[in-house]
């Protein structure tokens, strides 16, 4: 995923947010109330011991508590960021019916008419532009059905 570690962090205690600027570029704020925090923040840094992964804050009261990369865009429902967790999701549970049926992923490619490293490209979650319908032919081939739904956000 490409917004991954954190370029920069700024807190505003009058307006009880969190300012937040991803090395990809993209940008959020989070509102104190959406991390559970009720006091003001005293500091707020980066964290280089995780690479920049997470977030330092330090309350007025004095507790330290760490934010990682990921809760503002699961907070926010970042649209990049839920479509990967759908894809980890979905090929997590895919990975788990080929180890417990013992297919192999050359066999799949074959049943697909493709290569070993389309089959690859196709099971590695971190590779976002999926053919949806070769995951279709895989959950297929699985004895596998999908299910998709919209609701409304809350």
């Amino acid at each position: 995923m490409r917004t991954s570690t954190f370029k920069s962090a700024k807190f505003s205690n009058k307006r009880k947010q969190i300012y937040i600027s991803y090395t990809s570029g993209k940008q959020v704020s989070i509102h104190y109330g959406h991390l559970g925090i009720k006091q003001n923040i005293k500091k707020l840094w980066i964290d280089k011991e995780t690479r920049g992964k997470s977030i330092g804050i330090i309350l007025d009261n004095g507790t330290i508590d760490y934010m990682p990369y990921d809760q503002p865009l699961a907070i926010t429902k970042d649209p990049e960021y839920m479509l990967q967790n759908h894809i980890e999701h979905i090929i997590a549970q895919i990975k788990e019916v080929l180890e417990k049926k013992k297919i192999s992923k050359k066999y799949l490619a074959q049943q697909l008419a493709t290569s070993d490293n389309q089959i690859q490209r196709l099971l590695n979650p971190n590779i976002l532009n999926k053919n949806l319908t070769q995951l279709y032919k895989v959950a297929s081939l699985l004895k596998l059905e999908f299910e998709i739904y919209l609701k409304s956000a809350a």
